[in-house]
């Protein structure tokens, strides 16, 4: 009988062990995150927010525009980002890699943002920019938005 009590009170002590490691695995998992305003303006519960972030990788593809036979800029194809899950556009941060002495030059805008992808325009202040696999470009993103 005593042999009995001391195995279910060791196996109740590791049940309680393993349930208290898991609630404080579930509490350090759960991060706040507050989003103050939107382009839509709509509030959604906070449950909903959340960030998703990636990056193209080395030798992301340019596309240049002309402007009088001169590059005006260069464009970056389409960033997926659909498998966020964001139900509007959310709130985008980029940033740049890659050869520092050319990429260092470039200023960069978000166009045509939606909840599933973006678009990115570089220039610099030149007005005329060329394109070259040699400059290493990795476009780094984070998102800010709502899943419900």
């Amino acid at each position: 009988k005593q042999w009995y009590q001391r195995r279910v009170r060791g196996v109740n002590m590791k049940i309680l062990c393993i349930a208290v490691s898991v609630l404080l695995l579930d509490v350090s998992l759960q991060a706040d995150l507050k989003i103050i305003r939107t382009s839509s303006g709509v509030s959604r519960p906070a449950p909903c927010a959340v960030i998703c972030a990636g990056e193209t990788g080395p030798n992301t593809e340019l596309q240049a525009n002309y402007n009088d036979g001169r590059v005006e800029f260069l464009k970056v194809k389409r960033i997926d980002i659909s498998q966020c899950g964001f139900v509007e556009k959310p709130i985008l941060t980029v940033h740049l890699e890659g050869r520092v002495t050319r990429i260092a030059q470039w200023s960069h805008a978000v166009y045509r943002a939606d909840a599933k992808s973006f678009g990115l325009y570089i220039t610099q202040n030149t007005k005329s920019i060329w394109n070259s696999p040699s400059w290493n470009l990795n476009v780094m993103w984070s998102a800010y938005g709502y899943t419900c």
